[in-house]
């Protein structure tokens, strides 16, 4: 798995001092906001609350394409579709696959973090 470069560019040309400081800002609000929502997720499939399910994939799936996480955010695209297509009791082995790529995509982005400049292809 590799993360989208593209979207990480775009976020590090927000930084006009090309310190990458506001990347970083980014990347570490993601990887402590995405276990909450990942665990979110968990909580409102287990009480059947789709509505709250499809707003934490939503959230998920544009917090993860917006840093490069494609497939993070491939497989909370899914899950919002889940759920608004009221078919979330399927989704306990989805959110396992979810889990096992935020991790992947999480050592990448530590990686970003670590890498002068934050420029690691």
């Amino acid at each position: 798995m590799a993360l989208n470069q593209t979207a990480l560019n775009e976020l590090r040309a927000l930084d006009a001092d090309g310190s990458c400081g506001l990347l970083a800002q980014i990347i570490n609000a993601y990887l402590n906001d995405t276990p909450v929502l990942i665990g979110q997720l968990q909580a409102t499939l287990a009480a059947n609350d789709v509505e709250s399910f499809t707003r934490h994939a939503h959230s998920l799936k544009s917090t993860s394409l917006s840093l490069g996480a494609s497939r993070v955010g491939q497989i909370a695209r899914d899950l919002e579709m889940a759920g608004k297509n009221n078919t979330i009791a399927g989704c306990p082995a989805l959110i396992e696959t979810l889990t096992a790529a935020y991790a992947a995509a999480a050592a990448l982005l530590q990686a970003e973090l670590a890498t002068p400049a934050g420029g690691a292809s």
